[in-house]
């Protein structure tokens, strides 16, 4: 029985649909493949990239891995119906694919699965085939039998016997680099393959390469020495090798690090370590998380020399925080009026002093017009400034001064200056040195214009130190009774001359001055004090 007789129906539709696919691939890959060639790499950039696949599990109809060996993932079962865990892994021709960079450079952490085994049989623009013993290190062999097939990487050995080799094994193997056999195989080789010494194998040959035993595709070289940065000790070219170099690849020797973060300043976005970037930061250098600018010069404060623009330098303004160009500062303390909160030091705060520059702590304020006497040009309100007033602190608007002593009768405890304080003096508004009351009503005969209290006016009275309000007159001399009769009474006996007691003194016949004589003298006198 042939071994077509032996296969059951089922195998049968199988091996049917197995003859398909090959024309669906190849169609399909010849419609994917009618584009350029792939980009340049060389045998050591594939090998480089191909090795990274070791330790990864096989996934069926995928191709992605991590250069960390990171996330490998597991394969459980006999493929295709196997079961894949975790999302990295591949199967052999996408580990293949993946190496190449074919159709286009892809990267190895993107999912990719463009081609199957039977594609890597026919032709395409992104390879060829070449004969077994051509074979060389980034070669691949594949086969397919239409019911099975196999592509691996080639590293070394004879492609007639055992290879070494990276392939994505199967299930129960993962992906591996070992040692295998090759009959069986067919040889393909990369498109644009630059086939040139590439030690590091980056991709770069070692003609062009800049760091020829270090991987760098890139070839970054910072300072432009011809060193790539990958080989390059000093990177920035500063004088500082790499390994102590606070910032490797900006040029800084002299290694300035504000924050004390092991970051140099040249490379560290935030010198200050203030949570500010510094491209935002009005204080690049100095911590300030507040970002307080008092004068909005776009400097901020923690590095303003002259916080509030003033003109003086903080180290020397008694108000760094508030512009005070005079620096007035009136208690002396040391700290300007313009921020302090009790100017004169008296203990009553600016806000509720009634003289915020004048100490006064008593706060003081005779005229009660909310401004303290301490500084008050005005203190008894009388609209007489205290310079000129006869009486600073008594309202006096008239200014009287009855002494004419420069004190002012409002605060004069003299008014009429005879010596005689205004309390105890019976005229304190007239002169009244030897302060007779002739009626004893408490008030001066000075001032008094009824001295005798009868009545009867001192002007209009014709015994004014004599009580006579019926202002008898029989003589009609002018004089009242009440007086003649006193002054009558007073007179000496007639005579050429008085003798005195025993032993007396002569008078020599001239007579004393009479009692109403004295009187009258007396009662000019009041009526001319009263005229003054």
């Amino acid at each position: 029985m042939s071994k077509r007789a032996l296969r059951s129906p089922m195998t049968r539709v199988a091996a049917a649909a197995l003859r398909l696919v090959p024309v669906v691939v190849l169609l399909g890959s010849a419609a994917g493949d009618a584009g350029a060639a792939p980009a340049p790499m060389t045998r050591d950039a594939i090998i480089n990239l191909g090795k990274t696949i070791v330790g990864y599990s096989y996934w069926w109809g995928h191709g992605r891995w991590r250069t960390d060996g990171a996330y490998k993932g597991s394969c459980k079962g006999s493929c295709p119906s196997c079961t894949h865990s975790g999302s990295y892994g591949a199967d052999c021709s996408g580990f293949v694919g993946k190496a190449w960079q074919v159709p286009s450079p892809i990267s190895i952490t993107t999912d990719g699965h463009p081609y199957s085994t039977w594609s890597f049989m026919g032709s395409s623009p992104y390879w060829s085939a070449i004969p077994r013993g051509s074979a060389k290190m980034a070669d691949s062999f594949v086969y397919n039998t239409g019911s099975a097939g196999h592509i691996w990487l080639y590293k070394s050995g004879d492609p007639w016997g055992s290879s070494y080799a990276y392939e994505c094994k199967g299930c129960s193997y993962g992906c591996v680099y070992n040692l295998r056999g090759t009959s069986g195989y067919q040889v393909r080789r990369r498109s644009n393959l630059v086939d040139a010494v590439d030690t590091d194998g980056d991709g770069v040959p070692d003609s062009k390469d800049n760091c020829d035993t270090v991987d760098n595709a890139s070839q970054k070289d910072t300072d432009g020495d011809g060193k790539g940065d990958a080989c390059d000790t000093d990177d920035d070219n500063d004088g500082v090798a790499d390994t102590k170099d606070n910032c490797d690849l900006g040029k800084n020797a002299d290694q300035k690090d504000t924050d004390k973060d092991g970051k140099g300043d040249v490379c560290d976005t935030d010198d200050d370590n203030d949570g500010v970037a510094d491209t935002k930061d009005n204080c690049d250098l100095v911590a300030n998380k507040s970002q307080a600018d008092t004068d909005k010069d776009g400097k901020g404060d923690a590095c303003d020399t002259d916080d509030d623009n003033d003109g003086l330098l903080d180290t020397k303004d008694n108000c760094p925080l508030v512009k005070n160009a005079d620096q007035k500062d009136t208690d002396g303390d040391g700290k300007g009026d313009a921020c302090e909160t009790d100017d004169d030091a008296d203990g009553v705060p600016d806000a509720t002093d009634n003289c915020p520059k004048a100490k006064n702590p008593e706060q003081e304020d005779v005229d009660g017009d909310g401004k303290g006497d301490a500084c008050d040009d005005d203190l008894d309100g009388d609209a007489v400034p205290n310079a000129t007033d006869d009486c600073p602190e008594a309202a006096n608007a008239d200014q009287k001064d009855t002494d004419g002593d420069g004190k002012g009768d409002a605060c004069d405890d003299d008014l009429d200056g005879d010596g005689v304080l205004n309390d105890d003096d019976l005229c304190a508004s007239t002169k009244d040195d030897d302060q007779v009351d002739t009626d004893g009503d408490g008030k001066g005969d000075a001032c008094d214009d009824d001295a005798d209290g009868d009545g009867v006016p001192n002007d209009k009275d014709n015994c004014p130190t004599i009580a006579n309000a019926d202002q008898a007159d029989a003589d009609k001399n002018g004089v009242g009774d009440a007086c003649e009769n006193a002054d009558k009474g007073d007179t000496e006996p007639a005579g050429d001359e008085l003798v005195g007691e025993a032993g007396g003194c002569s008078y020599g016949g001239t007579s004393r001055p009479t009692l109403g004589a004295l009187m009258l003298l007396s009662l000019a006198a009041v009526v001319a004090r009263r005229r003054r």
